[in-house]
């Protein structure tokens, strides 16, 4: 084992502990969003379908928008902290120990994947953070890059940015599970 083989290891067990209160929501959104059950890319699908549909719906101006989101963001972090650590009146009525009979070895398992996975992306993005905005760029890079921000721009002024925002939603949050079903090999 090298240096950074341990380095990396060491990362990805203060990870795993940073996490530690997020186990459950994190092992389970793993699972959606890598399709372990058949009608699991329906449900993502149609989630971020109906999200986008009501945003486009309501047709809200930006600052709204923005308000509404932060203060969603705000509640449901509240609820989501307030799950993790309930208040002792909570636990008069249920076992401390509930939690416990759902999370098993196959669970723990799952969860260090994750965990690596994660610390994969963000490596890969610091990495290319890096090479695309602290490294000095010959001359031809800069000109590719400014050509594909170009016609980016010009792709954004054609279509609408809320479409847009939808194809690149559903790209990302179909990725893990076209992965895991070995799709893109099954194209080549």
């Amino acid at each position: 084992m090298t240096a950074s083989d341990i380095g990396n290891n060491e990362m990805v067990i203060k990870l795993k502990h940073d996490l530690e209160r997020f186990q459950a929501p994190i092992v389970t959104a793993y699972g959606v969003l890598t399709w372990e059950k058949k009608y699991y890319p329906v449900v993502v699908l149609g989630g971020i379908s109906v999200a986008y549909f009501v945003l486009w719906y309501m047709d809200l101006s930006v600052i709204t928008l923005m308000s509404l989101l932060a203060l969603l963001t705000t509640i449901s972090h509240y609820f989501l902290l307030w799950c993790l650590d309930p208040p002792d009146f909570i636990l008069d009525f249920f076992s401390t120990k509930m939690a416990g009979l759902f999370w098993n070895i196959d669970n723990d398992a799952k969860f260090e994947s994750v965990c690596g996975q994660m610390y994969i992306i963000k490596e890969s993005l610091a990495a290319w953070y890096q090479y695309l905005f602290k490294e000095r760029k010959s001359t031809g890079l800069v000109i590719v890059k400014s050509l594909v921000l170009l016609a980016m721009a010009w792709i954004g002024s054609i279509v609408n940015n809320l479409l847009l925002m939808y194809l690149v939603t559903l790209l990302i949050a179909m990725w893990a599970g076209l992965q895991a079903k070995h799709v893109f090999k099954k194209l080549q």
